[in-house]
């Protein structure tokens, strides 16, 4: 068995001379006992008129942490650090012994399994009697719904993996429930984009889930209140379920995106109908995106039946669990607030520690600057991992999974006089995310102005890999992402970005990056997003699963795609034409007052030539189909025929208005600048294509083919084998 204790910190203090580090260190049988401890007794010292920096080095052992540790202005210039070739980590959880398992006696309890061969297997630990006694509460939220202050529940981690709370169906079960057919609100065969919807849905599997039938009643909005909504299934699996008022559904029950989480108010086993306790957004199956409703239900103890399952009685304090294949330390996240808080501090450096589990943030830092985390393993928060409000905040060469929302959250600059927050998150390995919150809560959201994400391995999360809103001067760069997104396979792309309201929003440069294996579309402009750059990228295999292209600019202008290399792909590029839409201009016309008839020189935002062309548009259609740019660009397609017959639909984006072209190219705005793009079956110059080496001869046909195509920076894309600081 592990021994833990209780945040225990012991300091060394050695007093030196003027121009030495004032160091303390840190160790399990040491004088204090907590991060908090080691804080104030740095304070201490800069009252008696100690200077810094000062350095904290952490020996081994794993600690417990059972409220915030908070930094402020008077914390400043001190460095928290692993001792060399040691282990630390700090828990924001209570550690379960394995002797408080028992074999369940509850007669009643067993007799209600459904599984009956489980019963023997599961077994039962009292948390109150241990003095376990918050386990938060199960709530209901979702995407556009989710609560400011909502605090997420316990959950269970194990050898350092999470546990499932019991559930129907299982994990990747394959049921007969999941009928793959495009939802429609009446008796009719499927027509027009509903048929192009069809055939994505037909290449789709989502095991684990089930749909419905029929919608009885889509209930009240969301934003109006009212009632939960009713709907009809094919099954009657709800008879096993002797507590409905405390079952969750998760899922999707509308548009594609909008991903919910609502608790059931009651059921109809005879008419298999289901009544939510809560409106959804826009109601069930309401909204022209509507495409294929799938969700599963949980929270449910007679559905305990699979190694890794578990359930909390919070009336009792009772944990039931069945035990996983492989044991290991066993951990109930317990901590509610943020592990680490820094707020209007400066110059703290964590390096080589572990900061693992709690029910909110790993770290929330807040108006604070020339903040490093470096080599750090950041796991198993609910809410997040990193939240940043700063000015070089650098979040660096560490190992972020395992976040039921986000990773990292950038935000800072000025808008006003465009000064940079210069934060990064550069060559970190971040995956596992979004498990709690699936919809548009990916690995990265970017907010602000001047931030760097570069140099990253992002995979394995249910909708985007990287989230752009409302920003100017943002620099995305030889990063790798993969493998996503693996929910949300209707909807978006791995990395998005949304600034149309905002049209002053500009400087965002993608370029050296490696996307491959994504089964929507790679890079993804939506909604009228403006002056976006993309170059120097290289895509494969990417969406080719749903019909898709590689780089979809959705209404967007001033948009530049060039010297790219998409490979196995089916389109090269999509040009989109969002309706005409009277509301854009109750933002539009907060930008053109404000920067237009050439106020526009007197502020930063002159340097954007681009940003000055668009002030001096005039027609509403320059504003509705404005022109963007796709050049020098390569599409290399040995496996896969371009896509010719391409519709989608009310919202799922490429409707073929236009034939797309022999280069790939889908132009539904007809404003599209298109030249020098180069289409072929043929290697244009790999290193070497067997392996994927994906870097070019000096002497690769695509230099001749396509004038002026650059080298593509394939050897900077993804992690570094050494650290980057």
């Amino acid at each position: 068995m592990r021994h833990f204790f209780l945040l225990p910190v012991a300091i060394l203090i050695v007093l030196s001379s003027a121009h030495a580090k004032t160091r303390l260190e840190i160790s399990p049988q040491g004088k204090l006992r907590s991060l908090a401890q080691a804080r104030d007794e740095i304070r201490k010292l800069k009252r008696s008129g100690e200077q810094g920096p000062f350095t904290v080095v952490i020996r081994q052992g794993s600690y417990l942490v059972d409220k915030t540790t908070w930094f402020g202005p008077q914390d400043a210039d001190t460095t928290y650090r692993c001792a060399e070739n040691e282990r630390v980590r700090f828990f924001g959880g209570r550690i379960i012994e394995p002797d408080w398992f028992k074999p369940v006696t509850d007669k009643r309890f067993l007799s209600q399994l459904v599984d009956q061969t489980a019963a023997g297997k599961i077994l039962v630990a009292d948390l109150k009697k241990h003095g376990i006694v918050d386990y938060g509460q199960i709530t209901r939220h979702g995407w556009s719904m989710e609560p400011k202050d909502r605090i997420p529940p316990a959950t269970l981690n194990i050898g350092g993996q999470r546990m499932t709370l019991a559930r129907w169906p299982n994990v990747n079960e394959e049921s007969p429930y999941m009928v793959y057919k495009h939802y429609l609100t009446e008796d009719r065969p499927l027509q027009g984009y509903e048929l192009t919807v069809q055939a994505i849905i037909d290449k789709v599997r989502l095991p684990g889930d089930v749909t419905l039938t029929r919608t009885i009643d889509p209930g009240g909005e969301y934003d109006r209140g009212g009632k939960g909504g009713t709907f009809e299934v094919a099954f009657d699996r709800m008879k096993y379920w002797h507590d409905i008022e405390n079952v969750f559904l998760d899922g999707v029950l509308a548009s594609t995106w909008e991903w919910t989480y609502n608790r059931l108010a009651s059921v109809d086993v005879g008419k298999k109908q289901i009544t939510l306790a809560s409106p959804e957004l826009h109601g069930i199956t309401q909204g022209a995106s509507v495409r294929l409703p799938h969700f599963y239900f949980e929270n449910i103890p007679e559905e305990i039946d699979r190694p890794g399952e578990y359930y909390i009685d919070r009336s009792k304090g009772l944990l039931y669990l069945y035990p996983p294949k492989k044991s290991g330390t066993i951990v109930l996240s317990t901590l509610k607030a943020a592990m680490i808080s820094i707020e209007r501090s400066s110059d703290i450096r964590f390096q080589g520690l572990e900061f693992d589990t709690g029910r909110h943030l790993g770290f929330d830092i807040r108006r604070s600057r020339d903040i490093t985390i470096d080599s750090c393993r950041i796991a198993n928060f609910t809410a997040g991992g990193v939240k940043v409000d700063g000015k070089r905040v650098r979040i660096l060469n560490s190992h972020i999974h395992g976040m039921g929302g986000f990773g990292v959250h950038l935000d800072g600059g000025n808008f006003k006089t465009l000064e940079p927050a210069d934060n990064e998150v550069l060559n970190c390995r971040i995956h596992d995310f979004g498990w709690e919150q699936k919809s548009q809560l990916p690995a990265v959201i970017v907010n602000g102005v001047g931030h760097r994400v570069a140099h990253n391995e992002i995979y394995d999360g249910p909708h985007f890999a990287i989230r752009i809103r409302r920003v100017n001067d943002v620099l995305i760069e030889y990063n790798e992402i993969y493998d996503l997104p693996k929910y949300h396979k209707f909807d978006g792309g791995s990395l998005y970005v949304f600034s149309g309201d905002r049209a002053q929003s500009r400087g965002t440069v993608i370029r050296g990056n490696y996307f491959h294996d994504i089964p929507t579309i790679g890079v993804y402009p939506d909604n009228f997003t403006w002056g976006v750059e993309i170059s120097h990228n290289i895509f494969r295999n990417v969406g080719v699963a749903t019909n898709r292209p590689a780089v979809y600019v959705n209404g967007g202008g001033e948009c530049r795609t060039f010297n790219n290399i998409m490979i196995d792909c089916v389109l090269m590029y999509g040009q989109g034409a969002r309706e005409k839409e009277e509301r854009w201009f109750t933002h539009w016309n907060k930008t053109l007052e404000e920067f237009g008839d050439g106020k526009v020189e007197q502020t930063p935002y002159n340097k954007y030539e681009d940003f000055r062309q668009w002030l001096k548009k005039k027609d509403k259609d320059e504003f509705f189909r404005p022109k963007s740019y796709v050049y020098n660009n390569v599409l290399y397609h040995p496996k896969h025929e371009i896509l010719q017959d391409i519709k989608l639909d009310r919202k799922g984006r490429p409707v073929n208005t236009k034939k797309i072209d022999r280069q790939g190219i889908l132009d539904n705005s007809g404003q599209l600048v298109k030249k020098n793009n180069w289409t072929t079956t043929k290697d244009p110059g790999f290193a070497d294509l067997p392996v994927g080496d994906f870097r070019l001869r000096k002497d690769a046909p695509v230099f001749k083919r396509v004038k002026g195509f650059e080298l593509i920076p394939f050897e900077k894309m993804g992690r570094q084998p050494t650290a980057l600081h």
